[in-house]
């Protein structure tokens, strides 16, 4: 029964809730209070350490992100160029360890390389053409592999393209390499995972410490499958090897919509929440749909279309599941507020539908989302403009520049709201620090040091709130999100006070010691 005293303790009920001392027994809070309350001569001395809950990410890819530890990492600002890349893979620990070995990459932005242009088999066949390639580009929507991993998933000439998605081919028919969008790329994913379920299991098991080590004590896999094997068992397996994050899984719809028996599980430490619904691609990509065309002349793709919305908004419903809808462009978060904002809620304690991402808002979407009868969530990522600012300021008009990632308006409409990662789905070495995040959020500053609409800017306990209080609602972690009586004891020490730091400081901020249950795991 640990007590922890002489601490600033923010307990996560509100942005001015702050206590001194806390026991926690059985592994939840029992008790919040002033350390002069305090008599037990054991208590564990906090010496004035900032503590707050523990922090969830309610929307990134922990799979991907098991595969990245172990992968290149072909970000700035190491990465530069295409040569850059290379060399890089070159020296990847599974480089030269045989044809039955991937090496993995990750993190390309073909607008941040030199050559300016998305390599090509060609490219990664300079580095091997006996071991299988594959790098996801910074999106996680599409990839490259080489002309042994196209041959290991199957794709020559003559394959067609998958729905949704673009297998790329050179003039003379080849194909080039380039996997576009999620539906071509899970041909090569499925090809390495095909030969790798247990080393996918081992890589979930050994990416806890990368989560506790950035306070993270529950995340939402936003890409759940069911092939080639189910994304439940691979958790169930990788936490009996050692995974401690508190988990739940939104299954991408197109893969379950046959499935009658899918049902959510209300396990604390894994459960089944949800679907996954892509309405889009990405900004970056040129393939997130929007109203005005991007300079090539194009609109993106719309990968849902009203009907198959509609389909999969039923088929939740029958399940009593969430949705959780990926849309960057104004065009695809106009469809689904079209569609959805006259139904009627299905879940009580949670939102029925989650906007992911919501990149882009007009005012008359936010009065939409205001005077809705569905009750929505909203989960953005001001990381992707902190790391990606050239993109959106090349790709989106000067008025949807304006409506990107407004991070203040979306908190103050009647929707629930959370920043989260969408990690590893950016071209930063560090995509889901928590805490970079929050730098963007509140400071509105690109890596560049371009200032992004900054009437968008949110304060410091409201960032730490969508850190933990609002996403534990979105996304069902009901024993989290606060350190107050009843609540699980999961909550991390930082290093410095993120309450009172410089902004320039926020993204410099670390976690020192995380504690789950009432032990310390990291």
């Amino acid at each position: 029964m640990p007590t922890f005293m002489n601490g600033k303790i923010f307990t996560g009920i509100d942005a001015t809730s702050f206590v001194s001392a806390m026991t926690i027994e059985n592994g939840q809070v029992t008790w919040t209070g002033n350390s002069k309350e305090v008599n037990d001569l054991d208590a564990i001395d906090l010496k004035s350490q900032t503590v707050l809950p523990g922090l969830i990410d309610v929307h990134t890819h922990p799979k991907y992100i098991a595969d990245a530890l172990h992968g290149v990492a072909c970000t700035p600002p190491d990465i530069n160029s295409i040569e850059d890349m290379k060399t890089a893979l070159r020296k990847s620990p599974a480089f030269g360890k045989g044809a039955d070995t991937w090496i993995e990459g990750w993190g390309f932005d073909e607008t941040k390389l030199a050559e300016h242009r998305t390599p090509t088999v060609n490219d990664l066949d300079e580095v091997s053409t006996t071991q299988p390639i594959f790098i996801y580009r910074s999106d996680c929507h599409s990839s490259i592999g080489n002309s042994k991993a196209l041959e290991l998933a199957g794709i020559t000439a003559t394959t067609p393209d998958p729905v949704g998605g673009f297998i790329g081919h050179f003039p003379d028919g080849r194909p080039n390499g380039y996997m576009k969008e999620v539906a071509a790329t899970q041909l090569l994913i499925k090809a390495k995972s095909a030969q790798s379920y247990q080393g996918d299991v081992d890589n979930m098991a050994n990416s806890s410490t990368h989560y506790l080590q950035n306070g993270i004590v529950a995340i939402g896999e936003m890409m759940g499958r069911i092939r080639p094997y189910d994304s439940l068992k691979l958790y169930q397996d990788a936490i009996k090897a050692g995974f401690k994050p508190k988990s739940s899984i939104y299954y991408v719809y197109d893969e379950v919509s046959g499935n009658a028996s899918l049902k959510p599980t209300n396990d604390d430490q894994l459960r089944i929440a949800g679907i996954k619904v892509f309405m889009d691609g990405s900004i970056s990509g040129e393939t997130a749909y929007n109203h005005q065309p991007y300079p090539s002349g194009k609109n993106g793709v719309c990968l849902t279309d009203a009907t198959k919305l509609k389909q999969a908004v039923t088929y939740a419903k029958q399940h009593s599941l969430q949705v959780a809808i990926h849309a960057m462009g104004d065009a695809a978060t106009q469809l689904i507020l079209d569609v959805t904002d006259k139904m009627q809620p299905w879940l009580s304690d949670r939102p029925s539908i989650r906007i992911e991402h919501a990149s882009i808002l007009s005012d008359q979407m936010l009065n939409q989302i205001n005077t809705a009868t569905m009750n929505y969530a909203l989960v953005t990522q001001p990381i992707f403009f902190f790391a990606e600012d050239e993109s959106y300021r090349n790709y989106l008009s000067p008025q949807q520049f304006k409506e990107a990632y407004r991070v203040k308006s979306m908190l103050n409409t009647k929707a629930e709201f959370a920043l989260s990662s969408d990690a590893p789905c950016t071209p930063w070495a560090e995509p889901d620090s928590p805490f970079v995040n929050i730098y963007a959020a509140i400071t509105r500053t690109a890596v560049n040091g371009d200032v992004v609409n900054a009437d968008e800017a949110i304060d410091i306990p409201d960032a730490v709130l969508a850190y933990t209080n609002w996403p534990a609602k979105i996304g069902g972690f009901h024993k989290n999100g606060q350190l107050t009586p009843g609540y699980a004891g999961d909550f991390v020490i930082l290093d410095r006070d993120i309450f009172s730091v410089p902004h320039e400081e926020l993204k410099d901020v670390r976690v020192a010691e995380t504690w789950m249950a009432g032990k310390q795991v990291y």
